[in-house]
C-alpha cells in the first residue's frame, strides 16, 4: 500500500522536491516579482522581502527537525548553523562562512554555485540583477528570527578562473548590539 505525503512523519525527509520543480517555482516567483516592479532595484528588494518571510519559517522548521527546538545563542554557532544546516537544506550543499575584513560586525557566506542563479534569465534591461537577493533575505530572516539583528545583501563576484566563474556572496552586517551581547556572553 502506497503512503501519501500526509501519512509520513513530520521529521526530516530527503529529496522530496525535484531540482526542475524547485527551479520552475523560483523562476515563477521571479517573474511574479518582475511583473510587480517598475525599476530593477525594486526587483531585488521584492525578492529580498519574500526571502525574509521564508527565513522566519525556515528557522522554526530546521530547529524543530535538527535541534529539538533548541536555538543557538552564540553568534558563530548561529552563523555556522545558517551556512551549514540551513544552506544544505535549502540549496543542497553547505555555504562557505567567511569573516569580514573591515569589521567584527560583518560576515559573509559564499556560494560558488548558488542554485537560485543557475536557471534564471532576466531581460537585458535587468541584466545586473542578482537573484541571490532572495537567499540574502532568507539569511536575514533566519538571523532576525533568532534575535540577531542584521542586514544581509547579495553580491555577485566574478572570479578570474579558466573558464571565468561567478559566485554569490551574502554579506551580513550585524547591529552593534549583537557584538556587545557576544562580549557579555564570553565574559560570563
Amino acid at each position: 500500500m502506497k503512503t501519501s505525503i500526509l501519512d509520513r512523519q513530520f521529521s526530516k525527509s530527503k529529496g522530496e522536491v525535484s531540482l526542475s520543480l524547485y527551479a520552475f517555482l523560483f523562476s515563477e516567483m521571479v517573474q511574479y516579482c518582475l511583473n510587480n516592479v517598475e525599476q530593477s532595484q525594486q526587483l531585488e528588494d521584492k525578492l529580498h522581502e519574500v526571502g525574509v518571510r521564508v527565513g522566519y519559517r525556515v528557522l522554526d522548521l530546521l530547529c524543530y527537525r535538527d535541534k529539538a527546538n533548541r536555538r543557538e545563542v552564540r553568534l558563530l554557532s548561529m552563523l555556522s548553523f545558517v551556512s551549514q544546516t540551513c544552506w544544505r537544506a535549502l540549496f543542497g550543499h553547505a555555504g562557505d562562512l567567511l569573516k569580514g575584513q573591515d569589521s567584527e560586525l560583518e560576515y559573509m557566506i559564499n556560494d560558488k554555485s548558488l542554485l537560485l542563479t543557475k536557471f534564471i534569465s532576466v531581460p537585458r534591461d535587468f541584466s545586473h540583477i542578482n537573484c541571490g537577493a532572495y537567499a540574502a533575505g532568507i539569511v536575514e530572516g533566519i538571523l532576525q528570527s533568532a534575535e540577531f539583528p542584521c542586514e544581509a545583501s547579495a553580491h555577485t563576484v566574478e572570479e578570474s578562473t579558466n573558464p571565468p566563474t561567478r559566485s554569490t556572496t551574502v554579506l551580513i552586517r550585524f547591529a552593534s548590539e549583537v557584538v556587545e551581547r557576544e562580549k557579555r556572553l564570553q565574559n560570563s
